[in-house]
């Protein structure tokens, strides 16, 4: 995992932490997963939902990663854990690739430690994003 400058919207912020609580009262996911996602959110940037600008990934935006490696391309729309559904391309937070790309923005390259090993990923496009449509309670 490298170190990055992420931003995040205020609301996003409190609602991950809500989700932070859960995983850990109930025990939903790899605990090095939350510590993940906890230290993510604490080294973000914080700003109001009309401040994000229109090219990060927050929650529930819909974007296209192209492995650098092989040139593959996915689409996925980052939700909440509740929502996840990933053979109709809704990545969970409470994943590794939703850790790893969270408050990047387009054109980024994120080196990310998976399970099967560190890939490079590159945030293509943004093609949804709640905040650059002003839809602030997805």
């Amino acid at each position: 995992m490298q170190t990055r400058n992420i931003i995040l919207s205020a609301l996003d912020c409190a609602r991950l932490r809500d989700v932070l609580i859960a995983a850990k009262q109930f025990d939903s996911s790899d605990s090095a997963l939350i510590r993940a996602l906890e230290t993510e959110i604490n080294r973000a940037t914080v700003v109001e939902p009309d401040e994000i600008p229109p090219y990060v990934v927050t929650m529930n935006t819909c974007v296209c990663l192209i492995d650098t490696a092989t040139g593959e391309e996915v689409k996925y729309t980052l939700v909440y854990p509740s929502s996840a559904d990933p053979k109709r391309g809704k990545l969970s937070i409470l994943s590794d690739l939703g850790v790893a790309i969270i408050g990047f923005a387009v054109g980024d390259t994120i080196a990310w430690t998976f399970p099967e090993g560190v890939r490079s990923l590159r945030i293509g496009a943004i093609h949804f994003q709640p905040e650059a449509t002003r839809q602030y309670n997805l």
